[in-house]
């Protein structure tokens, strides 16, 4: 649907003095985005005490179809002092917003990559925080000794949402999320140059390719076609799925083991506290740490594969030999506040009622 065609301007009758709340975006292709902010929409627009928008800078992309049930919500009004708060998983630009903008900062992940920690969140009414080792790192950074912050959990971990079966057979189920190509970071291109290992991997078990979904996004500034026609190409091996989607959850329900490589999906995997092989994007530069500022703290929890033709054996040996299970469950806990009492959302909910209140 283009986002044209469902305008959303929140003055309906009898809600103009509503509290109006801004889930701001930035793009409809920002998926990930979508699906950190989804599970507060799920709750503020069944509450008619606010006026709900979804905010978007672009008006003529097709949606995803993640966006069905919510369409009613977008609006290109992007104008931030307009809303009475805006709620964002998006780090806002100078240009984005003023001196005067309320915004509460969600987050929509919690990997290691640098620089995301080293922006400024002292501006922020509130940042919502995963877990306390997102908060040492960000208060690593000077500027962001000042800022406010409440641990709340990781709303994606609420109930997480499940999907129909990708495959019927009996076979376990590998998942393999690489992340965005930004700073050189991400392991796509390694995978997709050696296609005969994808289909070694594919006559032992089911491969579900879930990449982050800038990759697919045109916007991006790393965006790049070819990489996009070459992931449609693998679905032509058997028992090979790839998924455009936001929130991973669902398809990590139904695997066995990840292949990941510098990526908040490495930490939503921990939920599930199964085996994990990293794929080394800079083989022999980046190696494991026990560094909290390293990007590669989180591959303390797996083996690492350095070359690609001993990918398929570390899975193999991943799966009948699983030594990481303390540590996976040790970094859960450090890095998600309460991972499994589904109760997140709720405190996040609570701290935004909170500052709405304290607006009137």
């Amino acid at each position: 649907m283009n986002l044209a065609k469902v305008p959303h301007d929140g003055f309906e009758s009898g809600m103009s003095g509503s509290p109006r709340l801004a889930f701001y975006l930035r793009s409809s292709g920002n998926l990930h985005y979508f699906a950190a902010v989804q599970p507060y929409l799920d709750y503020f627009m069944k509450d008619d005490r606010y006026q709900v928008f979804l905010v978007v800078q672009d008006t003529t992309t097709q949606l995803h179809p993640e966006y069905a049930g919510y369409q009613h919500l977008l609006t290109n009004n992007c104008d931030l002092d307009t809303y009475d708060l805006v709620i964002t998983p998006s780090f806002l630009r100078a240009e984005e917003r003023s001196d005067r903008t309320q915004a509460v900062q969600i987050f929509h992940g919690m990997s290691d990559k640098p620089f995301t920690y080293e922006r400024d969140f002292s501006g922020y009414v509130r940042c919502l925080c995963v877990g306390q080792r997102q908060v040492d790192r960000l208060l690593k950074t000077p500027c962001n000794q000042s800022m406010r912050w409440t641990l709340v959990g990781y709303p994606k971990f609420d109930y997480p949402p499940k999907s129909l079966p990708l495959f019927q057979n009996d076979k376990k189920t590998i998942i393999y999320c690489p992340t965005w190509r930004k700073e050189h970071i991400s392991s796509i291109e390694i995978f997709l140059d050696h296609p005969a290992v994808m289909v070694e991997l594919s006559l032992d078990y089911n491969l579900i390719v879930k990449p982050h979904p800038n990759i697919f996004n045109p916007d991006r500034q790393f965006y790049d076609q070819s990489i996009v026609d070459r992931l449609e190409q693998i679905q032509q091996v058997p028992d090979v799925k790839l998924i455009r989607s936001g929130n991973v959850m669902p398809w990590y329900a139904q695997a066995d083991l990840l292949i990941g490589d510098i990526s908040a999906a490495g930490y939503e995997w921990l939920y599930f506290n199964k085996p994990i092989v990293f794929l080394n994007p800079q083989p022999g530069k980046l190696e494991p740490s026990q560094d909290i500022e390293a990007m590669t703290y989180l591959w303390q929890c797996g083996p690492v594969c350095d070359d690609m033709q001993r990918l398929k054996a570390l899975v193999d040996h991943s799966l009948a030999i699983d030594p990481n299970q303390t540590i996976r469950e040790s970094l859960l806990h450090y890095s998600v506040f309460q991972p499994r009492d589904n109760g997140a959302t709720l405190r996040g909910i609570t701290e935004i009622e909170d500052i709405l209140a304290q607006q009137k």
